[in-house]
């Protein structure tokens, strides 16, 4: 385990003096702030920059970006309310996060809707879009690609089999309506704690497990505080690329289709995350974390437990979540029809 704490630690701050030294380059039409919660030398930040290369080519040096990683400009939720503001210009967010301005959002991360990356793919590609972009433009932001955070699993200082095993413990919950209703449905009250704050709230007994992806499980060095990970696949969060909307509006049409000609292929992300994740896994087993592979009869547990929780979860989030809602299932269920004839 030290000797993969000690290869993070270094990434981590090597990439973090990297972002926080970043200089704007002279005579920028535009110089913008990217904000993101993404551990530095994960495919996120990867992804960002490769991006933020392409932009500065493609507009002649007109816009350019500087990077914070890491949650250097503050937590998720404190973020995208500076980019709905527009005292920040862009970033990746989690779906969870965005939840917080969109309630809706949170839809599309309700524990076991979808069985495979496959159906995620296929239903974000071909419908999300068309249906939570004018939802997040109330928001004052602009949707211009999904991210990719990956199926969240269970991190605990125990070992955690049943429904009965996570009932027992203090797990903390995200802000999103669906996490929220995921704890209730269990019969576990859950406890709001901010992502950046989890490592203190797990030294100090606060929580003693939170659902979590692989990749900051490991990167950020969660697996030394919780060294049990069951393999729940539960929520599947995507995740988005934001940027304000009034900025968006502001910029000229070459600069805009700039902006969605330098976007890295959503493909390449998704299959960066999904390999590290698998690759991370494997390490943190032969570091000595318990990864606890549920059997069927185990999983289906976890989806008899919660399945009553859709009601109230749409209940909660109010808005147009009721009339999205049948729609989201309506888009999964084509592809899974879809992937089961090909």
């Amino acid at each position: 385990m030290k000797k993969i704490t000690t290869i993070f630690t270094t990434a981590l701050v090597s990439a973090g003096l990297l972002a926080a030294s970043a200089v704007q380059a002279d005579g920028a039409e535009h110089q913008w702030r990217y904000a993101s919660v993404a551990p530095p030398g994960t495919p996120w930040v990867s992804h960002g920059q490769a991006f933020r290369d392409a932009l500065f080519e493609n507009t002649g040096g007109a816009i350019d970006i500087t990077m914070y990683n890491g949650g250097q400009l503050g937590t998720e939720v404190a973020t995208l309310r500076e980019l709905s503001e527009g005292t920040i210009d862009i970033g990746a967010f989690s779906t969870a996060g965005l939840s917080a301005l969109v309630p809706e959002m949170a839809l599309a991360t309700a524990p076991y809707l979808f069985d495979s990356y496959a159906e995620v793919d296929c239903t974000y590609d071909n419908y999300l879009i068309d249906t939570f972009s004018p939802l997040v433009e109330k928001a004052n932001l602009k949707l211009i690609q999904w991210n990719e955070v990956g199926y969240t699993h269970l991190m605990t200082q125990s070992k955690v089999l049943t429904p009965d095993d996570a009932r027992a413990l203090k797990m903390r919950t995200s802000i999103s309506p669906a996490g929220r209703n995921y704890w209730k449905a269990l019969g576990n009250d859950g406890i709001y704690i901010p992502f950046m704050e989890m490592p203190s709230a797990l030294q100090t007994g606060l929580i003693q497990g939170a659902s979590m992806q692989t990749i900051p499980y490991v990167a950020m060095g969660f697996m030394k505080l919780a060294p049990h990970f069951t393999l729940t696949r539960d929520s599947h969060d995507a995740g988005a690329i934001l940027i304000n909307l009034d900025l968006w509006n502001s910029l000229s049409a070459d600069n805009q289709a700039a902006i969605m000609n330098s976007l890295q292929p959503q493909q390449n992300l998704r299959a960066g995350v999904r390999g590290m994740a698998a690759y991370l896994l494997g390490q943190a087993k032969a570091a000595g974390i318990q990864v606890h592979k549920l059997t069927d009869a185990q999983h289906g547990a976890f989806r008899t437990a919660v399945q009553d929780m859709y009601t109230p979860m749409v209940e909660e989030m109010g808005g147009d979540a009721a009339t999205l809602w049948p729609e989201v299932l309506a888009a999964r269920d084509q592809c899974r029809a879809s992937l089961t004839f090909q």
